[in-house]
Formats: C-alpha cells, structure tokens, sequence
C-alpha cells in the first residue's frame, strides 16, 4: 500500500499543467514559425546573393566584350592580356580566357594555357548557338564551387571571331551565405527565447489564476460547500467558464435545498399514512369481529328456524291424523290443545328471534354501510397516496438526473432505490384500489342481500302470527264445542295450509340466512384481504420512511449557506 501512495504521489508531482502545457505548445508554435520564417529568409538571400552575383559576373563580362572585340580585330594581344589579368585581379574570379572562333586560348590568365584548344561539352554548346551562357562547375563532393561565363565576341557587323570565358569562384558567396544564415539563425533563437518566455508569462498571468480558483471551487463543492464564488478576472471565455460554474453551483444549492424540503414533506405524509393505516386496521379488526357475531347469531336463527320447521311439520301431520280420525282427535282434544298451546309458544319465540333477527340485520345493514363508508375514505386516502408517489416519483428523477450530473453516485443509487420502491408502491396501491372496489362492489350486495332478508323476514312474521291465529282459534274451537268437528276438520284442513305455508316461509327465511351467512364469510375473507394489503402497504411505508431518511442524511451532507 505504500508503494501504491508513493507512485501515486510522484505521479502528481511529475504531471504537468495545463497552463505548462499551454506554454509548451505556445513555445513550439513560437519556434516553428520562427524557423520557418528563419529559413525562408536564408534561401531568399541565397538565391539573392546568387543573382547579385551572377548579374556582376554578367557585367564584368559585358563590359570587357566591347575592348576584346576591337583589340582581337587589330589583332593587338598585349592590351587584351593586360584586360584578362585585370579582371582576374578581382576578388573571387578564378580565371580568364579568350579563344578565337575555332576554341584555341589566344590570352589567359595562366600564360600556360595559351595556344591549347578548349573542346569540352560547355565550350561546344557555346559554340554551336553563339550566344551567351553560365553554368555552375561543381567541386569533388558535388556542391556548386564555380559559376562560369561564356559570351561570344563580336564584330559591329554581328561575325563571332572569338569567345569571352571568365570562371568566377562560389567561395565567397558560400561565405557570406553562410555569415548571413549565422546572424538569421542567431535572431531567431533570439526571438525564439523570448517568445518561450513571454507564453510562459502570459500563461500564467492570463490561465494559472483562474484555473487555480476554479479547482478550489470544484474541491469545495464535492466536499458540499456551495458558498464559494468564483472570482471573475476577465470578461472572456475563462470569464464565461467562471460565471457558469457560479450560476450551476447556486442552482445545485437550491436544487439541494428542495430535496430537502421534499424529504420534510414525504416523512410527514408517511406518518400521516401510517395513522390512517393503523386506523384503518383497528376499524377492520372490529368490522371482523362484528361479521363473526353476525354469523354465530344467524346461525343460532337458523336452528330455531329448523326446530320451528320440524314443529310446523309435526304439526301438520297431526292435523292430517285428525282428518283420518276426528273420534280419536276429540278424545285427544286436551292433547291437541296443549300440543297447539306449545305451537303457538314456539311460534311466539320463533316471531320474536324473526324481529330479533330482523334487527339484528338492519344493524349490520347501517354497519355495512359505515364500512362502505370507511371503505370509500380509504380509497380517496389511497388515491392521495398514489398522487405523493407520483410527486415522489418525478422528484425522485429529478434528484437521480442532478446527482448523475453531479458525479454524486451514491445519491443516484439511493434516488434509483427510491424510485424502485415508489414504483413497487403504486403497483400496490393500484391492486390496493381494484381489490378496494371489488369489495366495495361485495358491500353493495351483501346490503341488497340484508333487505331482501329483512323483508323476508318480515313477511316471515306475519305468518307467523298467522299461524299463532290460526292456533288459537283451533283452540278455541275445540273447548268451545265438540259437535263442531266438521267446523274442526275444515279449520284442521286450513291450520294445515297454514303450516305448510309456514314451512315455505321458513324454508325461504332459511336459505336467505344461509346465504347471508355465506355472504358475510365472503365479506369477512374480504375484510381479511384487505387487512393483508394494508399490512403490505404498512410495510412499503416503512420501507419508504427509511429510504427518506437515508436521502436526508445524504442530503445534509451539503452545506447550502
């Protein structure tokens, strides 16, 4: 590990900046075009040198030519020898020569080479076009060393009686060349170290400051301190990178401080939902234990219906034994009498479980309709809910798109979190919503089925009394006289009827209490449900507080002064 630091630190220490590197490119630029401009001036007094030079030749030869071609034609070779050795005392000629028309040396400046004919290739060519010419002769390692001239002498009347050839030496011209490339060479290194030092200069008056502040600012706000400003030296675009990275660290602080305050917002709302939640489950635990009563209570009605039933049955069997044989019956009288006084107690009971019943279910009538109630608060409280998920959505986004542009990843994972956990919650709700208004729909009919109950059981009640009647009646037929037993047999034949209307009548008053029996265990596994949901949807909200809590504390790691 320390190894690791220490190439680290070296790393560091051997970078280079960009105001170095400004620099650098700054002073390569400097030295190109420098030396670029160095050397187009070197080949432009070469070639000026050179035409300077080619054009004395050129007129020291042109001047000579007008002497030559009167002395050659006076035949007189002292003058035109003491002319060659005259020109071939100034500086940098190397020879002089005059040939006659057939290319013999009449006059030279090296008396030896007189009398001897010239017959190279350059001498022929001139020769052969008479007219003037200069080539470059070129030393043993290939570089031009002499410029020679050739110019072909003239009579007035244009006849060529011989050739002018003068050999002057490049040495001096490669001399002053180079004597003039030295001193270019010498200013543009001059000019190349003071242009290094004046990028250097302006690099670090102009880039050094500017950046040094802009890096402050950068480590100030990944540590969360967005009250630094950056200074503002010039109004360029160093001046722009300043202002911007001013106006982006207010709008990150009051970026930092909304987040905050919706954070505020959402744990409030989350205990908010946590009371209506906690509420809700109580109201749900009693509506359970009420449905379960309800259920034990129509259970116990049915079986006194039953008992009811079997009596009305009994009953009717022995009016049918009366019908077969009245004798019997009125020996009986007492009996019957005492059986019927038994029936019109049972039926009593049985009328007062039936208004008992009765209002039994217009109880769980209103309570259904107070869960139905509740029920219909607990959606609009879902919807509510639904709508600060979407608000918790969207800012969650908000934050997530802040925090990946910040490079802040841990706030971007916490934010992505979130917003799982928001998405997950509005599945929730939303299945929450569908199951709430399926059991809404199960109220609804569970309400149809109690008034169709309470109504049954009405009708039920008046047949019953009815029945008590009809009983009493019979009784009194029977004590009042026993030479009335036709009168008895037709009131048995209708006590029969009436019995087997009572049978009916409970026979439907029972299916109706079963099926609400059946109803209200549907309406318990309902409740049940939905106590299961509100159980999941206390656990999102947990889940949920406790993200909140973790993007506060992420949060509050931001300084906003």
């Amino acid at each position: 590990m320390k190894k690791l630091k220490t190439g680290k630190s070296n790393f560091r220490a051997s970078r280079l900046s960009i105001t170095s590197k400004i620099a650098i490119a700054l002073s390569l630029l400097i030295t190109f075009l420098i030396s670029v401009v160095g050397i187009s001036v070197i080949l432009k007094q070469q070639a000026l040198f050179k035409a300077e030079f080619k054009d004395k030749g050129w007129s020291i030869v042109h001047t000579a030519l007008p002497y030559f071609s009167n002395y050659l034609q006076s035949s007189n070779l002292d003058y035109v020898n003491s002319i060659i050795k005259a020109i071939g005392k100034y500086q940098d000629v190397s020879y002089v020569m005059v040939l006659d028309e057939w290319g013999r040396v009449v006059a030279h400046t090296d008396e030896r080479q007189v009398g001897k004919k010239v017959d190279d290739d350059a001498t022929k060519n001139v020769m052969s076009i008479k007219s003037d010419a200069v080539n470059l002769l070129l030393d043993d390692a290939g570089k031009p060393a002499l410029m020679d001239f050739y110019a072909p002498v003239k009579t007035t009347g244009g006849s060529t009686i011989g050739y002018f050839r003068m050999g002057v030496s490049l040495a001096g011209l490669t001399g002053q060349t180079r004597q003039t490339s030295v001193s270019i060479i010498l200013i543009c290194l001059a000019a190349i170290i003071a242009g290094i030092f004046l990028a250097q200069l302006i690099t670090k008056r102009m880039l050094k400051k500017p950046f040094q502040d802009l890096t402050v600012a950068t480590e100030r706000l990944a540590t969360g301190d967005f009250s630094y400003k950056v200074r503002i030296y010039s109004q360029d675009e160093l001046g722009d990178l300043a202002n911007s990275f001013n106006t982006m660290t207010f709008h990150l602080a009051n970026l930092i401080h909304s987040v905050q305050s919706s954070v505020i917002d959402i744990n409030k709302s989350a205990e908010q939902i946590i009371g209506q939640l906690q509420t809700s489950g109580r109201t749900n635990n009693k509506l359970s234990q009420t449905f379960d009563l309800l259920k034990q209570g129509t259970e116990e009605q049915v079986a006194i219906l039953k008992q009811s039933s079997s009596l009305a049955e009994q009953l009717s069997e022995q009016s049918k034994n009366a019908m077969d044989g009245i004798l019997q019956i009125l020996s009986e009288v007492k009996k019957t009498v005492q059986v019927s006084e038994k029936g019109v107690n049972d039926i009593s009971r049985v009328g007062d479980n039936i208004q008992q019943s009765g209002r039994s279910l217009a109880g769980t009538r209103n309570l259904i309709r107070q869960v139905d109630e509740k029920a219909r608060q607990f959606s609009q409280t879902i919807a509510d809910f639904s709508e600060l998920l979407k608000k918790t959505n969207s800012c969650t986004v908000q934050v997530a798109l802040e925090a990946a542009r910040s490079g802040n990843e841990e706030l971007a994972r916490a934010a992505e979190t979130l917003h799982a956990i928001s998405e997950e919650s509005a599945q929730r709700v939303s299945q929450m919503s569908s199951e709430l208004a399926d059991v809404d729909n199960t109220w609804s009919a569970a309400e149809k089925a109690m008034d169709s109950n309470i109504k049954s059981l009405s009708e039920g009640q008046e047949a019953v009394t009815e029945a008590g009647d009809s009983l009493e009646k019979v009784m009194r037929s029977l004590l009042q006289s026993k030479d009335f037993i036709e009168a008895v047999a037709s009131s048995a034949q209708q006590q029969s009827a009436n019995i087997e209307d009572i049978i009916r009548s409970q026979s439907g008053i029972i299916n109706g209490l079963l099926k609400s029996i059946k109803k209200s265990s549907g309406a318990g596994s309902d409740t049940k449900v939905q106590m299961e949901n509100l159980h999941d949807i206390d656990s999102l909200t947990k889940k949920l507080i406790r993200m909140v809590d973790r993007l506060n504390v992420l949060s509050l790691q931001f300084k906003t002064q």
